[in-house]
């Protein structure tokens, strides 16, 4: 285990309101055992096209569950956005390891009511403000490439297209599309880390 994934653990206790241009204040934090319901409310109530877009089944409720009621910030850290008593996101940092411990995967989901409204951009800069915290290098985001918005949102925030990678993504019906991957360089190579 490195320092970066030790230290992850200190951050339990961050905090972070955010208000939105409309007014809509939302509440960025880690979850916690107690988001256990909220996160599989959250999951649960996407149409199944919209499954397919996570390397999990988010459908699975004892998944999510465990999502919650297991969190292990050394391996993963989870950031929800809470508006009121509501879950509204999810974003999570996959820290590498090995010859990756340097870097960590950045990814994202917005109930659909929430997006377009500036919780998913205040949900990554949050995530990025966290991985500077831990002494990260590098944030990476794979992306489908018809999912042009998501990607224009992340290469708002510094990220940076590095390569697609043909036909990584399959659907459920045998389909193959391509996936963009992005990169937020924290640390530039040569800078000292």
């Amino acid at each position: 285990m490195n320092a970066t994934v030790e230290s992850s653990g200190q951050l339990t206790n961050y905090r972070q309101l955010v208000t939105l241009s409309d007014g809509l204040r939302v509440l960025l934090r880690p979850v916690v055992s107690k988001d256990r319901d909220a996160l599989v409310a959250l999951f649960a109530a996407l149409a199944p096209e919209e499954t397919q877009y996570f390397r999990s089944n988010v459908s699975g409720q004892e998944l999510v569950a465990d999502w919650a009621e297991k969190p292990d910030y050394a391996r993963v850290f989870p950031l929800v956005a809470t508006v009121g008593e509501r879950l509204v996101g999810n974003s999570t940092l996959y820290f590498g390891s090995g010859y990756t411990r340097h870097l960590a995967e950045l990814r994202i989901f917005l109930a659909t009511e929430f997006r377009r409204r500036g919780i998913g951009t205040a949900m990554i800069k949050a995530q990025i403000e966290i991985a500077r915290r831990l002494g990260l290098n590098q944030l990476v985001a794979e992306v489908v490439e018809s999912r042009t918005q998501v990607i224009h949102a992340f290469e708002r925030l510094g990220f940076e297209r590095q390569f697609t990678w043909r036909d990584l993504f399959m659907t459920p019906e045998g389909d193959t599309l391509d996936m963009i991957v992005l990169v937020n360089h924290l640390r530039r190579s040569g800078e000292d880390f």
